[in-house]
Order: C-alpha cells, then sequence, then structure tokens
C-alpha cells in the first residue's frame, strides 16, 4: 500500500503518523511524508521585490518544514518503516491533492485539527477539502488520539488499534472498504465490528399509505432478514482470515446510529465506504462521509471506490479488493 502522510509538526500531525506506526506493515508498505508551507509571498512572486527580507523567511521555514518531517521520520523509523520525503510551497489542500494523485497513493492519511463549524467556514478545513476531492482513500485522525500521544513517548508507544467499526451497507463500495480494511490489519490483539443499521419503513413510507398493512410489516421482516445475511457475511469473511470479529445491527437514522455505536463501543478507527458517484448520489454519499468525519469521537477512515475502479477488471487491472467488489457483476453478466 502507498500512504501519503501529511505531516504539519502539531500534535494532530503527531498522532496521525502514530497512526501510520500502528498500521503499516513494513515489508510491504511504502510512505511518503509530505508537509506544505503555506508561503503567501510564493504565491504572488511580485512581493518579493517589496520585502528583501523575504528570501531570509524562507529559507527559516524549509528549516521548520526540514525538522517537522525529519521528526516525523524518526518516529516511523523507531516502526521500523521507512519514508520518502517531499516538502512543498503552496496551499496545502490542493498541494496534498496534487501529490496524491501523482504518486498513486492508496491511502492519504492526516490529523484533523477538531475545528468548529465556524472556523472550517472562515479559514478552510484542509481536512474537510481532502475529504471531499482526494482520488483515494482517506484516514482523518481524531483529536483523542493526539492527547493520548502526548503523554507516551515515541519509542516506548503503546498504542494500538483494539477497536474497528466497520459500518457498511449493500453497496459494492462497503465491499471494497471491508476488503481494504482486511489487508490493513496484521495485529491479532484487533477486533472488527460489523455494523449496519436500517430505516423501518414505516417511517419512509407512512406519509403515502399511513395505518397498518401486512405487506409494509412483511418488507419490514424482508429488511431484517437480509441485514443480518449481509453483516453474517462480511463478517465471516473477517473470520476465515483468523481476525477477531463481532457483529451489530441496529434500526434508525445510519448517521446518528453509527456515531453513537463508535462512542458507546470505544472504537478506536471508524471504517466506511464512499461511492464515487456524480451529482445528487455523489452529494448524499459525501454528506454522510463528511458527517462521520466532523462528529465521530474516534479516527475515520473513508475508504473511496470510483467509477474507474468498478470498471477496472474490464481493463486488465487484477487488485484483490476491486476483484471482489465487481465480482457479482461480472459473474451476472457471464450467465
Amino acid at each position: 500500500m502507498r500512504i501519503l502522510l501529511a505531516v504539519d509538526g502539531s500534535r494532530f500531525s503527531q498522532a496521525a503518523t502514530r497512526a501510520v506506526v500502528v498500521q503499516a506493515k513494513p515489508e510491504s508498505d511504502q510512505v511518503l511524508l509530505i508537509h506544505v508551507v503555506d508561503d503567501m509571498t510564493n504565491l504572488i512572486p511580485e512581493m518579493r521585490a517589496y520585502y528583501p527580507g523575504g528570501e531570509l523567511g524562507r529559507n527559516a521555514q524549509r528549516k521548520v518544514a526540514e525538522d517537522i518531517v525529519s521528526q516525523a521520520k524518526e518516529l516511523l523509523g523507531s516502526a521500523h518503516l521507512s519514508a520518502t520525503e517531499d516538502i512543498e510551497w503552496g496551499d496545502p489542500k490542493s498541494k496534498i491533492i496534487d501529490v496524491a494523485v501523482e504518486w498513486h497513493a492508496d491511502l492519504i492519511v492526516l490529523g484533523s485539527h477538531g475545528k468548529t463549524t465556524l472556523e472550517r467556514v472562515l479559514t478552510g478545513s484542509v481536512a474537510d477539502y481532502v475529504i471531499r476531492h482526494a482520488p483515494c482513500s482517506v484516514e482523518l485522525v481524531r483529536k483523542s488520539h493526539a492527547h493520548e500521544g502526548l503523554k507516551r513517548n515515541a519509542r516506548t508507544s503503546s498504542d494500538h488499534i483494539d477497536r474497528i467499526l466497520l459500518a457498511i451497507d449493500d453497496t459494492r463500495a462497503s465491499e471494497m472498504a471491508a476488503c481494504f480494511l482486511s489487508k490493513q490489519i496484521h495485529s491479532q490483539r484487533t477486533e472488527v465490528r460489523v455494523f449496519h443499521t436500517i430505516q423501518p419503513p414505516d417511517v419512509l413510507l407512512s406519509r403515502e399509505m399511513g395505518g397498518y398493512d401486512p405487506w409494509l410489516e412483511q418488507v419490514w421482516e424482508d429488511q431484517k432478514r437480509d441485514a443480518e445475511k449481509l453483516v453474517s457475511k462480511v463478517a465471516h469473511e473477517f473470520f476465515e482470515k483468523g481476525i477477531k470479529v463481532s457483529m451489530r445491527t441496529l434500526e434508525g437514522d445510519a448517521r446518528s446510529k453509527i456515531i453513537e455505536e463508535a462512542w458507546e463501543w470505544k472504537a478506536d478507527l471508524l471504517v466506511i465506504g464512499s461511492h464515487g458517484r456524480k451529482g445528487f448520489a455523489r452529494f448524499l454519499s459525501r454528506s454522510l462521509s463528511e458527517a462521520l468525519a466532523h462528529h465521530s469521537t474516534c479516527s475515520v477512515e473513508i475508504v473511496r471506490s470510483s467509477e474507474s475502479d468498478m470498471a477496472a477488471v474490464a481493463v486488465g487491472r487484477t487488485d484483490e479488493c476491486v476483484q471482489k467488489a465487481n465480482g457479482g457483476l461480472l459473474e451476472g453478466r457471464a450467465s
């Protein structure tokens, strides 16, 4: 896996680095450390003529950037993870996306600064922008991890991701998320909880139908049965790989139930699949991902499946997760 780790020297950034230390596999994963210097004089070269000391300022900024990257690299090295360094100048939001595209990243990891809604509106959130525009999966490391990280020595840290909540539905995006997650887990102490919410049909159809209806009750029973089968199927796939797994299905609004479950179960990481759709469908999918990223009490990983991924098998791509997600569709065509 190709992991792009964005660092800025903050405690949130340190938490993101720790998350990579815990999750990455030294024998197979590649890490690219990126720090972006947000430099106005770099964006407007003409300003340098009016500020002769600007070059000295840039040199000082570069020194700070090099120190930030060096510290992160040292922490990764404590877990035998090697990393390539990259210092960029410009707008952090767009630079992270540009590098992810050019480097063909599989996952972007960055810390959440926990800004309020007003702060995000006034200053713009790097995390929000990356979640919306990233060409790959994104892991947003929550603020709580940063506070824990301050109490531990980098070389003797006992940070672990013990509980991962995988929120699924019946889409190929969830298949991709489950497969992507299963390839990341390499600790025997990690437990995955496969979680699914179902919306009662009386909430969806009461306006049109009203009152008691035997057909509506049958639809509801079918929905619950299908949900149990879905959760059981995904959980069994983790079980077959020797990963500890549990299952849970609840009724109600997906966003609120997922956030509640992550809080009550004390999850360390919430994983959800995101569809690479367009238009209104994309807005609905994105709004759920962003809501979870904003309001979850733990880290959030959004596994992105694009339209190109869904069609990749047709052009000979053999990625395991893409093959798995497309399997049912291809079998249907073959028959």
